[in-house]
Formats: structure tokens, sequence, C-alpha cells
């Protein structure tokens, strides 16, 4: 039986053959000619008994791969690509998923100068709607009233047109109320255990009218309109303002100290549950003015609570008592 011979490594595959397998004129990657006859190159010979060594011959032998890269598209001198470097060029072939992926989310990617677009519906003018706060970080709240109440500051943004960038806002709510609209960046808090809440409002006032002047009914109509925010979370049986009364708040603005006009309302409306049953509610709103927009904070309560004068009434009127809107 004739002794199997040992296979010699073969030497590493030289720029001929780098030159065959990607198809680019040889002068790129080397001086030889891929026809050329390659001196250190050695063969695979192997005899043995039952075919045994044709096994391991046909385990170690490469095999010939039917897929890859087509790389007909790269370009034949390095001045007509990007670096003029295979690596660079071979990267525009990449079919891998990564690479897809990581193309997908930069032409998805929104433009820092792109202007984020408010997603609160528009409304009518002289329809109530939520007003818009001009940060999407979180307002600042602190204790106040022995820890009892918290008192919430922010920016919200001034009407269209104003001289004005932004206003600030202030009022106290009871701490342990849960906020919401905090998404779309509005202002709303809602009492858990028996769904009072706090809305900060605003809506265009009539033209040729002010705070002081108008109607008292158009306050009602413009909260409790179909279109507005309020309506389009509950079910509104009836309305009524039942009182108005005028007042001035000082604060701080451009020229130092100013006093406010301030306007404070009783709403009497009902609302239906979705199990048909109509629940009776009371509600208070302090509103101010600015270049013709009625800003408005109105808290909620139960009727027979509100009726009652007792300590959850004292909580709406302290609400409405607290709100301040600063130029």
């Amino acid at each position: 039986t004739q002794s199997a011979q040992g296979f010699a490594p073969q030497s590493t595959p030289t720029n001929a053959n780098i030159c065959r397998l990607v198809g680019r004129k040889c002068e790129l990657l080397g001086k030889h000619d891929p026809t050329e006859e390659t001196p250190d190159r050695r063969t695979f010979l192997t005899t043995g008994v039952g075919g045994t060594m044709g096994m391991i011959g046909s385990i170690v032998l490469p095999q010939t791969a039917s897929a890859g890269i087509d790389l007909s598209g790269i370009a034949s001198s390095p001045e007509t690509s990007g670096t003029g470097s295979l690596a660079d060029q071979l990267k525009a072939f990449d079919g891998s998923g990564a690479t897809r992926v990581q193309e997908a989310k930069k032409a998805q990617a929104v433009s820092p100068t792109t202007p984020i677009v408010s997603s609160t519906p528009k409304v009518p003018p002289g329809v109530a709607s939520s007003v818009t706060r001009t940060s999407t970080s979180p307002p600042s709240l602190r204790k106040a009233q022995l820890g009892t109440m918290s008192r919430f500051e922010d920016q919200l943004q001034a009407p269209t047109g104003s001289k004005f960038k932004t206003l600030s806002i202030s009022f106290e709510f009871p701490s342990d109320w849960l906020q919401l609209d905090r998404v779309l960046g509005g202002v709303e808090f809602v009492d858990q255990r028996n769904g009072d809440k706090l809305y900060v409002l605003r809506a265009e006032l009539p033209p040729d009218t002010d705070l002081e002047s108008v109607n008292k009914k158009w306050f009602g109509e413009s909260v409790f309109d179909p279109r507005g925010s309020i309506a389009r979370g509950i079910n509104i049986d009836e309305y009524r303002v039942i009182s108005s009364s005028l007042s001035s708040s000082i604060g701080v603005c451009p020229e130092g100290v100013c006093t406010y006009p301030r306007r404070r309302l009783a709403i009497k409306y009902a609302t239906v549950t979705g199990n048909g049953y109509r629940v009776e509610r009371r509600a208070l709103v302090d509103a101010y003015e600015v270049d013709s927009v009625a800003y408005m904070l109105m808290a909620t309560q139960n009727a027979v609570k509100f009726e009652a004068k007792g300590r959850e009434r004292d909580t709406v009127e302290a609400m409405a008592n607290s709100f301040r809107l600063e130029r």
C-alpha cells in the first residue's frame, strides 16, 4: 500500500488572485497579470485505500462559491470613486440588513431645524381650547400651604402676533391631583377620587370687546362649545353662567409693575355619564386678557359638595384665587 502524501500549505493569495476575484484592473492592486503562472502554487495529491484520503480531501479542499456581491458597478480608476479605496467602494454594495436599517433611520431622521408641529387640533375663534406650554420639559412644581397644595409655574405660548414671546402662568392645586394632557402640552389636573378637574383654557374674545365688556354668556358658550377641549371629553347636558364679577390683579410687566383686569364667573352645568346618569356640577372661572385673547382657569366640583360650602368648596376657591398670568 502506498503511503499518502500530505499537502503543503499554500502561500498567501497573490494580488493576481485578488484581481481575478474583484474584476478590477490589475495595476490597481499589484503588478501581476491574472493569467500569469504563479510559481509557488502547489497541488494537493492524495492516494489511499478505500477512498479514505479522498474523503479527507473533500473536507479540506475549498468549494466553489456561487453567491457573492455584484461588483460590476465598482469604478475602474480611483478618480471615479469617493476615496478610490476598495473598502469604501465595497460599502455601497453591502446588502446586509444592518446597513439597510441605518439608511432607513437616516432617511427618517428629522432635521434639528425642523419645527415641531403641535398635535393640538385647531379650533375656530371664540372656542375655548387648552393652552399650549412652550417647553416639553416638566413644569416647575413646589409645595405650598404646608404641603397640601402644589404651586404650578410655567410658560405659555403668547397669542399670534403679540409683542410678547411667552406668558408666565402660576396657580395652586391639591398635591394629590393627577396631571393630564401632558403629552399634548396642555395644562389639566384631575382628582381621581371624584372627577373634580382643573383646566387652563384660552379663547379669542369677540371683535370690539374686551374682558370687561364681553357678555357673561359668552364664557359659557366658549367653554362648552362642542368643538372645544372640554366638550370633547365629556357629554354636556346643559349649562348656565350664574354670576360674574370684575376685579384686578397686580403683577410684573415689561414696564415694571402693572394692574391687570380680572374677571370671575360661576357656572352651573350638568354632565351625562356613559351609563346615562346625570351629574350636577359647579365651576369657578378666573380669566385674564392678553391681546384680545382670554386666558381662563376653570376649577370644577360636584354640585352637592360645592353647595355645602365646606372644605371642598374652599379648595376650589383657593385654586381660582391663586391663578396668575403675567407678561
